[in-house]
Formats: structure tokens, C-alpha cells, sequence
């Protein structure tokens, strides 16, 4: 029957991260059943304002976060002494998923450049984002890697997860040194002390993920950080050395994206787009979500049914106001240390 959790039902967890768990969830709206993604902080971190002022920053900035190529935002709240967050239950396998069912055989260009293309898109919207002042809102994902990018059961490619996000709304900043990411995507300059940092990181991460669609192989396969500062030296080949199927336009398109020096890459996510995009109709290569879909059908098919994962639902968009969302937890928590943290603008 699952848990009850205030006005939705918990059934099993579809995820887990050093900070909070995500659930497959439902809900009713207005007679209808809702099926979301529930992410809830972890019980032990709740006093922690740290911790709290990140969780509330991911639902900050999920209410701006409005594109087809990212996964929306519905709800926020507390429950009890448990901040939650609920998401779009995307139907689909992830990228990863994907990557590890199609490792006998290369993923067909058409389809990983349909991929790159869409994820350049969801980037060039976040990285676009301005403040109701009109100042630019500076948003870094920061976590760009095949787990954190679905393929919809109606094909289109969906970036989740922007709870490690960067922007300059963020009440929480990085310790010096420290790296927050998957080793085996961040880019050179985020493994440098005292690096700085811009959305030209998110690029470079996008580039590793388009190299590994287009060859089947990690380009940096590492677990600490020596290891990946020592790879991030060593020569790229372009991904045509690996898979001859790669057009040379597209093997450039990667390697300016690998670029080690940010002001070689691609200067922002837009021209990425722009030139995946101009590539794909130059080559005939253009398809649509539904062609995704049957490639993606198919290797699901391949594979024996006790490994398939359980799919996810998608749902419909409702509008929220974050800070009144929280204000109103304030209002039910009365004497709770971390209420302020919640309803303070940046």
C-alpha cells in the first residue's frame, strides 16, 4: 500500500544521494491521481541549516526551471520536520541505463546526436536565466553525467537533478578545494584549488558524456581526484578513433567541447547547440523524439525483463510559488531554528 507522507503515498525508492532519498510517490489533484518523484532530506540532516538552505535552493531555483528538455518541479514543502521536493516522474531509463544495455554495440549516431543536441538546448535555457532584475541568475548544473539525463518512454532526453547546482541565488557556497560532481566528468579546472568556475564546466562535462554515447567507452574512468588530474593531461583522441561511424564536424564539436583551456570550449551552451544543431540538418541525420523511442523500446527489449527497470510516469505541470510554499511552513513550525533560513531571499 506504501507510506502515508501528508497528502502523498511513498512506494519504492528510485534513488539515493548523500543528502536526501527520491521515491516514486502519488498524490491526487483535483480528483486525479499524480504519480512524482518525491525527494526528501534525510532525517539526520534536518537541523543541519546548511543542508536545509541547499535543499531549499534546488526548489528555488526548480520553480524557475520551466523547458521541455528538464524535468519540472510541482511541489515543495515540509512534512513534520521533513523537507520534500516533488518532481516530474519521467518514464524512461536513464542514460546510464542505456549506456550499459547498448555495451555490446555502438549507439547509432543519429540517436546520440539527438541526445547531445537536446541536452545542449535544456543547458543554453538554465545557463540563460536572469533574476526579476534582469541580472543573469549565473546557474552551473555541475552534475552533468549520463545518471542525471532520461530518455522519455516518447523519446525526448530530460535533465534531472539540479541539487548541486551553483548560481548566485544560492545561499550555500563550495569549500575551497572541494569538488562536487562525478570525478569522471568535471572539468579540468574544477580540480584546481581556487579554480574558477562558469557554465563553460557544464560544457566540458556535456563533452565527456557525448564522447562515451559515441564510442561505448568512460573517457575518464576514475575514483579520486589524483587520478583524474593526471587524465585531464593526457591527449584526447577524437571519438572517430574509436567508432569511424563519428563525421569529422561532429568529432570537432566533442573535442572543442574537451577543450582543457575554458576559453577554447565552446563559450556557451547556446553555440553548442547552434553547431549540433546546424550539423545534424547538414547531415540528413535530423530525427524526432518517436524515432528515440523505438531505438530505445528495442534495447529495452533486448534485455532479460527481470533487469528492466521500472519505468516512470509522466505527469502535468503545476504551478507553485516556492516562498509561499515555505512561508506557509513557517507558519507550522512556529519556533523552529531553520524556518528563517527558509523564507530569506538572497
Amino acid at each position: 500500500m506504501g507510506e502515508l507522507f501528508g497528502r502523498y503515498r511513498v512506494f519504492e525508492q528510485i534513488g539515493v544521494g548523500g543528502m536526501a532519498t527520491v521515491h516514486r510517490a502519488e498524490t491526487t489533484i483535483d480528483g486525479e491521481t499524480m504519480i512524482v518523484a518525491l525527494k526528501r532530506l534525510l532525517p539526520d540532516l534536518a537541523r543541519d541549516t546548511s543542508y536545509v538552505r541547499r535543499f531549499v535552493d534546488e526548489a528555488r531555483l526548480g520553480q524557475r526551471l520551466r523547458h521541455a528538455n528538464i524535468a519540472k518541479t510541482f511541489d515543495v514543502g515540509c512534512e513534520g520536520s521533513t523537507h520534500y521536493i516533488a518532481f516530474e516522474y519521467v518514464r524512461g531509463p536513464t542514460l546510464l541505463r542505456l549506456l550499459q544495455r547498448a555495451k555490446h554495440e555502438h549507439i547509432p549516431i543519429y540517436i546520440a546526436l539527438h541526445v547531445m543536441t537536446q541536452v545542449a538546448r535544456a543547458l543554453a535555457y538554465a545557463h540563460g536565466l536572469r533574476e526579476e532584475n534582469g541580472e543573469p541568475l549565473r546557474l552551473i548544473h555541475r552534475d552533468i553525467a549520463p545518471s542525471n539525463i532520461i530518455i522519455s518512454e516518447t523519446g525526448a532526453t530530460k535533465l534531472i537533478d539540479f541539487g548541486v547546482a551553483k548560481s548566485s541565488a544560492a545561499h550555500v557556497r563550495t569549500a575551497v578545494g572541494s569538488v562536487i560532481g562525478k570525478l569522471g566528468y568535471v572539468a579540468p579546472e574544477y580540480l584546481r584549488v581556487n579554480g574558477q568556475l562558469d557554465a563553460r564546466v557544464d560544457l566540458f562535462s556535456l563533452g565527456v558524456v557525448a564522447y562515451e554515447l559515441l564510442t561505448m567507452r568512460k573517457l575518464f574512468d576514475v575514483d579520486d581526484i589524483r587520478t583524474a588530474e593526471h587524465l585531464r593531461r593526457c591527449e584526447i583522441d577524437p571519438p572517430s578513433s574509436l567508432n569511424p561511424c563519428v563525421p569529422p564536424d561532429l568529432d570537432d564539436i566533442v573535442m572543442t567541447a574537451l577543450e582543457r583551456d575554458p576559453n577554447n570550449r565552446w563559450q556557451n551552451a547556446f553555440a553548442m547547440f547552434t553547431a549540433l544543431s546546424n550539423l545534424t540538418h547538414e547531415t540528413g541525420l535530423a530525427i524526432h523524439d518517436r524515432d528515440v523511442a523505438e531505438w530505445v523500446a528495442k534495447v529495452n527489449l533486448a534485455e532479460p525483463a527481470e533487469t528492466i527497470e521500472e519505468p516512470m510516469l509522466r505527469t502535468s505541470e503545476i504551478e507553485l510559488d516556492v516562498d509561499q510554499a515555505f512561508a506557509r511552513i513557517s507558519s507550522r513550525q512556529s519556533g523552529s531554528t531553520t524556518i528563517p533560513v527558509l523564507v530569506t531571499r538572497s
